[in-house]
């Protein structure tokens, strides 16, 4: 019997074993970016039988499907290919976050918020607190927070810098509390501390460690006894006058402390509440006089002390031989 080429192409195919040749394809693979290895796929060929033309049957495969033609296999004949989806899985990386990501402890957030919300500035670089404001919005539960935060810590545990930074942002805030508790007010000396003294600088003010500290304790005998650059500590802690350093917009911070300390140094000196420039003579803050021995002990260490901050002006009449004439200070409050 004759057949036919179509007839011997239809039994050359049933002949096959298996409706299916699968080709398995196992190789490990490195690809371009990343450490990550990846398996390379298995790729699966899938021969119609002839009775599987006849019947018409669809045939599923996922997920792509193209049509292709096999070598020494009739073109009249299709091939199905399916290609399997390669999927590449990166083993995770820990990556370290961006200081600017860092989310702060909600007390503290609460507290750099409302020195943000409540300070602005003024004349001459003064930093102005909004007492009225921060006392009508109820902001006293807010820094009471704060300083209950950071006395419930233990500053031992930490680096220097940080501990310097606690410090003075725990001086801060408490003042800020007092100042409100007894709001309104004129100045802070009108706060007693007892019958015959002025300010509040006596009262028990905290706890830190099991030891009840006065705003006098933590500026006198931690802050600038306890460490280096006693000097750059007037700059640091604010007692609600506009007569001292300002009070920041941000929170001290160990990581930045030198340069932030500097940079307060330099407002303040060159501002005329830290230095007022009269020709040849200068008035300066009564600051220099009463802790004379944190900046070189005599007034031509103090003008020492200015000429490392001095701007332009400044240093000109430094350079010209003006010298320290008097002292003064404006106790009336930073608002």
């Amino acid at each position: 019997m004759r057949l036919n080429l179509f007839t011997k192409t239809l039994l050359t195919m049933s002949a096959l074993a298996a409706p299916a040749l699968v080709l398995p394809s196992a190789a490990w693979g490195t690809p371009d970016c990343g450490d990550a290895t990846v398996k390379t796929a298995d790729a699966t060929y899938t021969i119609k039988t002839p009775e599987q033309f006849v019947a018409a049957e669809k045939v599923q495969v996922a997920p792509v499907l193209e049509q292709v033609s096999q070598p020494n296999i009739s073109n009249s004949v299709p091939v199905l290919l399916q290609v399997a989806q390669v999927t590449q899985v990166a083993e995770p990386k820990t990556m370290e976050p961006l200081m600017s990501d860092l989310k702060l402890d909600a007390p503290v957030q609460a507290y750099a918020d409302i020195l943000q919300r409540r300070i602005s500035r003024g004349e001459g670089g003064l930093n102005l607190f909004d007492y009225a404001g921060a006392t009508a919005a109820g902001e006293i539960g807010g820094i009471t927070a704060y300083t209950d935060h950071l006395a419930a810590q233990n500053p031992d545990t930490m680096a220097e810098a940080d501990q310097i930074a606690y410090w003075a942002n725990l001086y801060n805030a408490l003042t800020v509390k007092v100042i409100l508790e007894n709001y309104p007010v004129k100045s802070i000396r009108k706060i007693k501390s007892g019958a015959l003294s002025i300010g509040p600088w006596k009262r028990d003010a905290v706890t830190v460690k099991g030891k009840v500290l006065t705003l006098n304790d933590i500026e006198h005998e931690i802050l600038r006894k306890n460490y280096a650059n006693p000097a750059l500590v007037h700059y640091m802690v604010n007692c609600a006058s506009i007569g001292c350093p300002n009070l920041g917009g941000k929170l001290w911070n160990g990581a930045t402390l030198d340069a932030d300390r500097d940079q307060a140094a330099r407002d303040f000196i060159n501002s005329p509440r830290g230095v007022a420039i009269n020709g040849n003579k200068l008035k300066a803050s009564s600051i220099y006089n009463w802790f004379k021995v944190d900046f070189g002990g005599s007034k031509s260490a103090t003008l020492d002390h200015f000429r490392k901050y001095a701007g332009p002006e400044l240093k000109a009449a430094l350079d010209a031989g003006a010298k320290i004439d008097g002292y003064d200070y404006d106790w009336s409050l930073n608002e």
